[in-house]
This record gives structure tokens, C-alpha cells and sequence, in this order.
């Protein structure tokens, strides 16, 4: 396992040169051996107990797209990745918001490359999907990883269709699932919202290069209390993820593509904030 991790400290340097291998999003990446995921998982499986339902719909021959409702700052991934790794033999390559893979944050976005995360982009999907690989794919994105104290559990789509235009193009299978306990973790004590109130907010929000920069306020770290209060650091709260039957694209005619996007987009949602439905009704 250190050896795995090793590369991010020994190549740390100026914020100025950033190595050509830590650029590239699609490099070959290689699972831990099974013997360090089981050494790597052990904390993550003590703090979360996680647990599957729906595990007979996965299948490690069977390349899928991979979608579910975005956990607060993703703090369920590493559960999710290492456990359906060791049970199904499945490592999911996680589609993550470019916003991560910012020079300026280079660090964090090579650690997420040690986890098999790319940057999300159609032709890094189109690439992924044309090698066949099993990918996970959050439609809410940095907005919804980023989410206020008022949207657990809430899907925050906006009007995205191209994971499935991409699924549609490579007939690729389509597993939905519901992920559970994941917005417990923290809560958020000051969110996009406060800071759009505050006197601060208002004037940046005027500025419209900030404004921009910060996608029109969707792109704000909440400040969010876990485990004794401590900033950020998550409760022990058990996770379930809920896997339910894929979804067979490979039939559908081309000349339907476009209309069959906006049928699937909402037979998917449909399915999550059903799922979701009792939690999100907890915190409301």
C-alpha cells in the first residue's frame, strides 16, 4: 500500500512544475493488489460497516455505467471502490469534476488518479467506455459534492445528458444505485447560500469574472462538522448502497438515441429519489 501511494509524496514539488505523468488522466492505472486493498479498506470498513443489496446485478464481465446520488464531498468513495473491489472483483473508475484536477490543487488530483479518477470530460468517457472499463458517474457533479444543508439526499442533475448519449453511442449497460447513510457523515454549518447573504458574498458575486470562476455560485467548499464537531471529519454512520437491475442499451436504435436519453434520464431519477425518498424526508 505505501508503495502505491509513495509516487504523490517523492514527486511533491514546486506548485510551479507539475510532472507530465501527473497530467494525465487516462494513464494506465492498475488496482492495488488484493492483499493491500484488504490492508487499505480495513479502517474504512471499521468506521462505515458498509453494506450491498443488489450485488447480483454486478457483473465483472459486464462493463457499466455506474450512477448514483453524490455523497458531500465524496467521502463515501473510498468505502464504495474498495469493497465492491474485493467482493465483485470491480474497481470502478470514478468520472471526477475537472475543478479537482486544477493545477492549483495538482496534489489532490493525483491522489484521486492513485484511486483510479479521471477527469470527467466526454472523451475521457468515450475512451474509458471504448477500453471497456467499469465507470462511476455522478450526474450532480462538483455542485452536488459541494451540496447546501438543505439538499441531502436531493438529486442536482441540471439539464445533463451526455453520460447517456456516450452509453447510448457504445451500448454500454446502465446500473443505478442508491447511496445511503452518505449525506449523515458531516453537517454543514455555513454553505453557498450563507455566503451569498453575507457582505462579503454580495460584493464578489458582483464581480463577474468571480462570478464565472465560480460557476455562477455553485463552486463553494461548505464548512461542515463531523465525528465530535471536528471540521470534516465524517461520523461513523453505517452506508448501504442499494444496486438495482442495469439497464440494456445496446438494443436501441440509433435513430432513437435522442429521444431514448430523455426516457432513460428519467426512469434513473425516477428509481434514485424513490430510493432516497425516506431519507431525504428525514431532513427535511
Amino acid at each position: 500500500m505505501a508503495a502505491w501511494l509513495a509516487t504523490a509524496k517523492q514527486k511533491v514539488g514546486s506548485i510551479k512544475h507539475i510532472p507530465a505523468q501527473w497530467r494525465q488522466p487516462l494513464a494506465d492505472f492498475q488496482p492495488p493488489p488484493y492483499n493491500e486493498a484488504v490492508v487499505l479498506n480495513m479502517p474504512f470498513k471499521k468506521w462505515f460497516k458498509p453494506t450491498f443489496a443488489g450485488l447480483e446485478h454486478l457483473d465483472a464481465s459486464k462493463p457499466a455505467l455506474y450512477i448514483s446520488n453524490h455523497a458531500l464531498f465524496g467521502m463515501d468513495a473510498p468505502s464504495l471502490l474498495l469493497e465492491l473491489y474485493l467482493l465483485k472483483n470491480i474497481y470502478l473508475r470514478g468520472a471526477a469534476d475537472r475543478v479537482f484536477f486544477h493545477p492549483a490543487l495538482f496534489f489532490f488530483g493525483h491522489i484521486l488518479r492513485q484511486f483510479g479518477a479521471f477527469e470527467g470530460s466526454r472523451d475521457n468517457i468515450h475512451r474509458l467506455m471504448a477500453q471497456g472499463e467499469h465507470i462511476l458517474l455522478y450526474p450532480g457533479g462538483g455542485r452536488e459534492a459541494l451540496k447546501n444543508r438543505d439538499e441531502r439526499y436531493q438529486l442536482l442533475w441540471k439539464d445533463r445528458y451526455g453520460f447517456l448519449e456516450l452509453a447510448l453511442q457504445h451500448g454500454y449497460d446502465i446500473i443505478p444505485f442508491a447511496s445511503h447513510g452518505v449525506d449523515d457523515l458531516l453537517d454543514v454549518r455555513y454553505d453557498a447560500n450563507d455566503f451569498r447573504q453575507s457582505a462579503l458574498g454580495r460584493r464578489l458575486y458582483h464581480i463577474e469574472k468571480i462570478y464565472h470562476l465560480m460557476r455562477e455560485g455553485d463552486v463553494f467548499v461548505p464548512f461542515a462538522t463531523g465525528f465530535k464537531g471536528v471540521p470534516y471529519l465524517p461520523k461513523p454512520v453505517p452506508l448501504h448502497f442499494q444496486f438495482f437491475p442495469r439497464i440494456e442499451t445496446r438494443h436501441i436504435p440509433v435513430q432513437f438515441h435522442d429521444e431514448v436519453k430523455y426516457k432513460l434520464r428519467d426512469q434513473i431519477e425516477q428509481v434514485l429519489t424513490h430510493a432516497l425518498a425516506p431519507a431525504q424526508a428525514q431532513h427535511s
